[in-house]
């Protein structure tokens, strides 16, 4: 039996991150993935990534590494979102921009597909895009399990028999059926936009097939603080609420 942790979306909020790898630790995964977006939106991006590297977390490309990349890139983003990317490349080091760049932008792993956005490895697309034709979505990939971030909502799917519904991940453990395919959403460490302001992040027990969503809370208000002492824009703050 392997225990993986898998999360996605830290964005710069070290508050959050270091509260998810605490319980991380406290659980006993024996490995642990991110799935892109380390930094972006939050103020502590250069201690994120310290973090993220020295617990030894594989870390995949989100669209805002891939957006600190080159313009071509910074102009798929909002204006508030491509400021904060400019600003958090004032606040790392030259050694941390190159890491963060060349982060693969899919990996697979104990029969697991694990990218940013949508498989098979793209880092900017939705996974909401597809909903209308999922079938499509799983036909890019073998693997019987994807794992996903990007729209800081927790969310699966499930693929059977040339069909393919969308259901809920609540807190707590949800067994996937083993006689069908699966994509599952596993939220926002860094800033959750489902509704409940707390970390989130899944653990999956190889062996059972079973993803378990942790709901993990932590200091919003440093967090929050620090974006406005930062110069990034409020909104980043305001929506961590």
């Amino acid at each position: 039996m392997t225990r993986l942790a898998i999360m996605s979306d830290p964005h710069a909020n070290l508050e959050a991150l270091a509260q998810v790898l605490r319980d991380v630790e406290k659980q006993g995964a024996d490995e642990i993935y991110s799935l892109g977006d380390a930094v972006g939106y939050g103020p502590q991006p250069q201690e994120c990534v310290d973090l993220l590297r020295a617990r030894g977390v594989t870390a995949l490309m989100g669209n805002h590494e891939q957006g600190m990349i080159n313009i071509h890139y910074l102009r798929g983003f909002n204006q508030p979102a491509a400021d904060a990317l400019r600003r958090t490349r004032e606040m790392i080091t030259e050694e941390t921009y190159q890491w963060l760049v060349s982060r693969p932008k899919s990996l697979v792993a104990h029969d697991c597909r694990m990218v940013h956005g949508t498989p098979p490895d793209s880092v900017t697309d939705y996974i909401w895009k597809y909903e209308q034709r999922m079938d499509e979505v799983f036909a890019r990939y073998p693997e019987p399990v994807c794992f996903v971030g990007h729209t800081h909502d927790l969310m699966r799917f499930v693929h059977r028999g040339g069909a393919t519904l969308r259901l809920p991940l609540p807190e707590g453990e949800t067994r996937l059926e083993p006689d069908a395919r699966h994509l599952v959403n596993v939220g926002a460490v860094g800033q959750p936009r489902d509704g409940d302001n707390r970390a989130k992040y899944v653990l999956y027990d190889t062996e059972s097939r079973t993803v378990t969503v942790r709901c993990i809370p932590y200091d919003i208000a440093t967090t929050a603080r620090l974006i406005t002492a930062h110069g990034f824009h409020r909104a980043f703050a305001d929506r961590l609420w």
